[in-house]
């Protein structure tokens, strides 16, 4: 993973996960670079027009999918918020779409099993047995395989008597 804020790239060591070096986009972007053991790119910032810009740049050399997160809004920004790349989730699945949902109790899960994604459920995006990557994008959601994991968001829980609570 990279990050560029201190406070980002500290949560992500605090994770265990691995911390990539320097300033990636400007190195993946260079000539005759090569992304090296990267499978996929997600830009997930809460910058709908880094990401949207960082998508196009990167993925005219990249050599590899990239996604972004869809915009917040279609009503403005820098970059327009359509035809700059597959967004990571299905159109109605914004970032703010996501968190809104999640601040009123739906939960992420990860579940290996066979068959669809039960209908409560939205789908986020497979992990493939091989450790791929597979968004559920804007087009028709990816096939499952044996072996895969889907990463899904869950339905606002139903709380008699006012909204959830946190938790």
């Amino acid at each position: 993973m990279w990050a560029s804020s201190e406070e980002q790239r500290g949560r992500i060591r605090a994770a265990g996960l691995e911390l990539a070096p320097g300033e990636l986009l400007a190195a993946a972007t260079g000539r005759g670079a090569r992304l090296e053991g990267i499978t996929s790119v997600l830009f997930l910032t809460d910058e709908d027009d880094f990401n949207a810009l960082a998508s196009m740049v990167l993925r005219r050399g990249a050599g590899v999918p990239v996604h972004r997160l869809g915009p917040r809004s279609r009503e403005y920004g820098v970059m327009a918020p359509y035809g700059t790349g597959e967004t990571l989730l299905a159109p109605r699945l914004s970032r703010l779409a996501v968190s809104e949902r999640y601040a009123q109790g739906a939960r992420i899960v990860a579940r290996r099993f066979e068959g669809p994604v039960p209908r409560e459920y939205d789908l986020l995006l497979l992990v493939r047995a091989d450790g791929r990557l597979e968004p559920a994008g804007g087009g028709d959601p990816p096939e499952q395989r044996p072996g895969d994991v889907a990463v899904m968001i869950g339905p606002v829980p139903d709380r008699p008597g006012g909204p959830p609570e946190e938790g």
